[in-house]
């Protein structure tokens, strides 16, 4: 295989299709600014959708539990010894994702006789000028930078339709609770968006509608943590109450 280019660029090719149609049914995580800060939120069908990295870094993932898991402990293992070697305000996402888990990935994805990670990551940043940064990494190594917040999810529809209103919202202006409201709301109607574009597809069966907000928060827990910078602690990470989220189900079944 390794002899013959084009053998092998089709053994790519039917490795992104794999880990494509394994990571559809996943359900978008979303990292947005606030006013004080970064907000990491998403409904996890199974616990493991929002983390803490380091003391400005936060992560979301979706895919497997297992290579979410892998990856977690990786960039922990990495964020910890850079921290040691250098200094704490040299951890950055920027360093972990190019010196470390993006190449490594990369190198997983292209040895076909491996198995890929089934895994996407969201990772959040408050740099030391207390400025929210976004990054999406996917299986294969890629990865892009996002200032206004951005999205990850199974479905390539679903992502783009939030990831447009993301960039239309002003959500640093925003307080934490009016960046929880605009954020849910993002996840409800790109999941709408999604269904619909598929429909209208030629060829394409409707699926099943998408769960509307508060069948959401009666079918899984919602994930979410906050990056805010107005503490005094060295790690700015801080999982949201469950307070706070049974604040923010009571305004959506106002709503």
């Amino acid at each position: 295989m390794f002899e013959e280019p084009f053998r092998w660029m089709e053994a790519i090719s039917t490795r992104h299709s794999y880990v494509r149609e394994k990571l559809k049914k996943g359900q978008p995580v979303l990292g947005v600014p606030y006013n004080e800060g970064a907000l990491l939120m998403g409904f996890a069908p199974q616990a493991g959708k929002v983390f803490e990295v380091y003391d400005r870094i936060a992560m979301g993932a979706l895919g497997h539990p297992a290579d979410v898991e892998r990856l977690r402990m990786s960039l922990l293992d990495m964020a910890h010894l850079e921290g040691f070697n250098r200094s704490a305000q040299d951890v950055t996402i920027a360093r972990l994702l190019q010196f470390g888990i993006a190449p490594a990935l990369k190198q997983n994805f292209e040895e076909v006789m491996r198995a890929p990670y089934l895994a996407q990551l969201l990772l959040v940043e408050i740099t030391p000028k207390n400025e929210a940064l976004f990054y999406r990494l996917n299986y294969d190594g890629f990865w892009e930078t996002f200032k206004k917040g951005c999205v990850i999810a199974g479905d390539p529809r679903a992502m783009a339709s939030i990831e447009k209103e993301i960039d239309n919202t002003p959500f640093a202006t925003y307080s934490l609770e009016e960046a929880l409201d605009a954020a849910c709301g993002l996840w409800a109607r790109g999941l709408l968006a999604a269904a619909e574009e598929a429909a209208s597809d030629n060829g394409e069966k409707k699926e099943d509608a998408p769960p509307a907000l508060k069948e959401a928060f009666e079918r899984w827990p919602l994930e979410a943590a906050v990056l805010c910078h107005k503490t005094e602690r060295p790690s700015l990470y801080r999982p949201l109450t469950a307070g706070e989220i049974d604040a923010l189900k009571n305004r959506v079944a106002g709503a």
